[in-house]
């Protein structure tokens, strides 16, 4: 038994079927849902995204021993009073900026007048030479 196939009803058939499907395609929100759950996410995903980043996390802490901790406090402290001994030379006892030069066993501290209200103060490391500098203005000093 032959059906005859009937090229019109066919094309009926499927041009309703493409209208149906694009019918049922209808534009929707597109809604954001975050994957971390810090801002927003499942809080399910965070064992997941920790593992993950771990996995790719090459650093490695510096482990410090004791004495070396107590060396790293000590430089600090020293470097510190250091610092101190510098500002009380280069403020005096009138506690103002004074333009000039100051030395100490390290470093190298210039205070210079760039106009009436502007100092300059570059520090030199003595051992490297490598300088760093800002500028200080009337509302600073």
């Amino acid at each position: 038994m032959f059906y005859k196939f009937n090229l019109a009803a066919a094309n009926i058939l499927s041009v309703a079927f493409l209208t149906f499907m694009v019918a049922q395609a209808g534009a929707t929100e597109i809604i954001y849902v975050p994957v971390n759950p810090t801002f927003g996410g499942n809080p399910n995903n965070a064992p997941g995204l920790m593992s993950a980043a771990q996995a790719q996390n090459s650093f490695t802490a510096e482990v410090n021993t004791p004495i070396e901790t107590f060396n790293a406090t000590l430089q600090r402290s020293i470097l510190s009073r250091l610092a101190s001994q510098s500002l009380n030379a280069i403020f005096g006892n009138s506690n103002k900026l004074t333009v000039g030069t100051y030395d100490t066993e390290i470093y190298t501290v210039q205070v210079i007048q760039n106009g009436p209200n502007s100092l300059t103060i570059i520090t030199t490391d003595k051992i490297t030479g490598e300088t760093s500098s800002f500028v200080v203005t009337n509302g600073t000093i």
